[in-house]
């Protein structure tokens, strides 16, 4: 059966056109400006028409976590049941699904080899198993080799270890060969330089984050293969201005490296997410580090997770007992393109850098570049930019419908309609 998206804005990456997308089989047969015909018509009713979301870097939704199963609010804990893992990966791919995220990596949270173990068997099952909401496309191993308990922020310290290739060759195993990254912490020396070795060998992305590594300990790690900062100003990441530290060395390498941010406003004040923008040359992905209480029809207030306790606010999850300390987040893929877009729109000043454009941008030539942001990056990063990331005709038919407005001050973005595979959700 065809479908037709008619009577949209639709980004291409050439610019934004007035038009129709013709699909076929779950691919994108072609973009038109004419009249169409096909089996079933949806009807855009004038909104933009933008690839859909990649989110690489999220814990759970639904009330799953990857990690530890379903959370139980009426007992206070996690149910770790395999049943619960099963549950847990579908409907966290749902969840986001309704957000405009068409494909996903989902990341572990440091944890016992046994928990890690259910969640990548499910996880490994469900990448190459469509059952509707987003495609999940690989899972990420993250905290697990974090060092210094210093700048393991809300991961559990009772799991931590030095990198190991054994563990993870298990885990890659288990998952089907569906881990596409991995979490280093450089400052381990030489079994970390060792390790993310074995990882590119595997064509495996390593990252850094929650590190408290110098700037030559980082540099040993970039030249060994790491591609991605993970959560860029958070973590933490160590830095100080006598002998340096890794945000000394991403400053010096710019674009060469890729860096993660969380547009919630609160991981990273705005001003420093322009000038990280501008540092990287917008060679950045937005994520959302999603934790389990997105989408949860359940209250919380406070949880445990791994002998930390998490404070539940309406915007932000806090790690008790710390002045500034936050526990994954609450945001969602659309959320994180609203924000962006209104620092774009602002053309917001920067710490240290000035303003983000030296002239303010068009609407539609920022809606373009935070596509960038949030589908063609995550694509290249993990080399799917070939299948999605923009809309041409060839390409997966993942695709989000979203009426963008400036109903005040800010601007609002709203998802109409979703698609995965041509296939609307």
């Amino acid at each position: 059966m065809r479908t037709a998206i008619i009577n949209g804005k639709i980004l291409t990456p050439k610019g934004v056109y007035k038009g129709s997308i013709l699909i076929d089989n779950g691919k994108i047969a072609k973009i038109t400006y004419g009249k169409v015909k096909a089996d079933l018509i949806k009807d855009a009713g004038g909104a933009y028409v933008l690839p859909g979301f990649f989110d690489t870097h999220l814990h759970g939704g639904a009330g799953y976590d990857s990690s530890n199963g379903r959370f139980d609010t009426k007992k206070n804990i996690f149910i770790r049941e395999d049943e619960e893992y099963a549950k847990g990966v579908e409907a966290i791919l749902r969840e986001h699904a309704k957000h405009g995220t068409t494909s996903m990596i989902l990341s572990t949270g440091t944890n016992s080899e046994e928990n890690i173990s259910k969640f990548m068997k499910y996880a490994g099952y469900y990448t190459g198993n469509y059952s509707g909401g987003a495609k999940l496309l690989g899972v990420d191993i993250e905290g697990v080799f974090i060092k210094d308990p210093a700048y393991a922020g809300a991961q559990s310290l009772q799991y931590l270890k030095a990198p190991d290739i054994k563990l993870f060759d298990r885990l890659m195993k288990i998952s089907g060969g569906t881990i596409k990254r991995v979490l280093v912490a450089p400052e381990w020396g030489a079994p970390a330089i060792t390790f993310i070795k074995h990882l590119v060998k595997n064509n495996v992305v390593a990252g850094v984050g929650h590190s408290g590594a110098t700037y030559e300990e980082f540099m040993k790690a970039y030249n060994a293969g790491v591609k991605v900062i993970i959560h860029c100003g958070n973590g933490p990441l160590s830095q100080n201005f006598k002998g340096g530290g890794i945000l000394d060395a991403l400053f010096c390498l710019r674009n060469k490296i890729t860096a993660e941010i969380i547009c919630d406003y609160h991981h990273i004040n705005p001003r420093w997410v322009v000038s990280f923008l501008k540092n990287f040359k917008f060679n950045v992905i937005g994520i959302t580090d999603a934790m389990f209480l997105v989408g949860s029809k359940e209250k919380v207030k406070e949880f445990e997770q791994g002998g930390k306790i998490c404070v539940v606010t309406k915007e932000v999850l806090r790690l008790k007992g710390s002045s500034n300390g936050l526990f994954g987040s609450l945001l969602t893929t659309d959320r994180a393109f609203q924000n962006f877009l209104n620092i774009y729109m602002k053309n917001l000043n920067g710490y240290l850098v000035g303003p983000l454009f030296e002239k303010p941008v068009s609407l539609e030539k920022a809606i373009a570049e935070i596509s960038k942001l949030m589908s063609l990056n995550p694509a290249r990063l993990y080399g799917f930019d070939k299948e999605i990331g923009t809309l041409e005709a060839g390409k997966r038919a993942d695709i989000v419908v979203m009426d963008i407005q400036k109903p005040g001050a800010e601007y609002k973005c709203t998802v109409k309609k979703v698609f995965v595979n041509g296939e609307a959700l």
